[in-house]
């Protein structure tokens, strides 16, 4: 579990991460439930577990890379802690065999191991926006080019573990690593681009050895010009803005403002599907949250249903 340490300079300053933003503007409903009253599903969907276990196994090994271990012992060092995780029971047995195969398969072709130098793995960067509040956002890694075209380059890296690989205009559309860049470059890295590291989930485990690399893996470029990255800081502002507002007023107010989208390809894998469905039956939504649910983990997008 990664350790989030505050900045001191933070104050009375909330923190939005682009998860809330993007929670909040995919269901108020559904904001209300994760970052008003904190709360999550305690049962996980295959793509949310895969997602979470992935990225926190990939941080092992790339701290391990970066601590000056060869690629082999790292990979070790990555496996135990997923033996580890294996043995505690939480997630369901096929999920952790899936990731089990795709690290596997993934750290076989790696290039990233011998081709850059780890910068960061798993880092927590804040960009001071107002007095009220502060843009925060987890990176996965950040690495300095040491062969080819981009030598001598810093780059942002984020692990995708996704159904289906990002189209160019997936890509285009997506707001997370243009705003990953202004954060990171406020804190001293002159970063100059940026890559979605894809690994594919589609495939059960038994199948995933009989994939080529190309199937399973896939990074993109994202192109970090400087419209995007401040189209992507503006929206971000204007979001926040509007999520602080709804934060000043009365709990009893916020529940009824909070209207839920109601649409069948929005709700149909949300992970608040039954407590909303009591909600709109009449139920409070203190009781609808119930045993089905659990505190929310702190942790920005990882622990969002996207699985990213």
């Amino acid at each position: 579990m990664t350790v989030v340490t505050l900045p001191t300079e933070l104050g009375e300053a909330s923190l939005i991460s682009n998860s809330e933003v993007d929670s909040f503007l995919t269901c108020e409903r559904k904001h209300l439930f994760s970052f008003v009253f904190e709360r999550e599903a305690k049962k996980k969907s295959r793509s949310l577990s895969i997602g979470i276990v992935g990225h926190e196994v990939l941080a092992v090994y790339y701290r391990a890379l970066q601590a000056g271990m060869n690629k082999g012992d790292a990979e070790k060092e990555a496996m135990r802690h997923l033996t580890g995780i294996f043995r505690e029971d939480e997630y369901d047995p096929d999920s952790l065999a899936t990731v089990y195969s795709l690290i596997n398969r993934y750290i076989s072709q790696d290039t990233l191991a011998g081709g850059t130098r780890i910068l960061e793995v798993e880092t927590d960067f804040y960009l001071p926006i107002t007095e009220e509040y502060w843009y925060a956002m987890r990176l996965d890694l950040l690495v300095e080019a040491l062969v080819g075209s981009l030598r001598g380059k810093v780059l942002l890296v984020d692990h995708k573990f996704t159904y289906d690989f990002y189209t160019e205009d997936d890509l285009q559309l997506n707001p997370q690593m243009p705003k990953y860049a202004a954060a990171v470059r406020h804190a001293g890295y002159p970063v100059y681009d940026a890559y979605i590291n894809q690994i594919r989930t589609r495939f059960p485990a038994h199948l995933i050895e009989k994939k080529t690399s190309a199937d399973l893996f896939s990074r993109m470029p994202v192109d970090l010009t400087v419209p995007r990255v401040r189209s992507a800081l503006s929206h971000q502002m204007i979001i926040s803005k509007r999520i602080i507002e709804r934060r000043k007023m009365p709990i009893e107010l916020q529940i009824e403002e909070a209207v839920p989208v109601l649409n069948k390809m929005i709700c149909r894998n949300c992970p608040f599907k039954s407590a909303c469905a009591m909600v709109e039956d009449g139920l409070p939504v203190e009781k609808a949250l119930g045993p089905e649910y659990k505190i929310r983990k702190y942790g920005y997008s990882k622990e969002e249903i996207d699985g990213s």
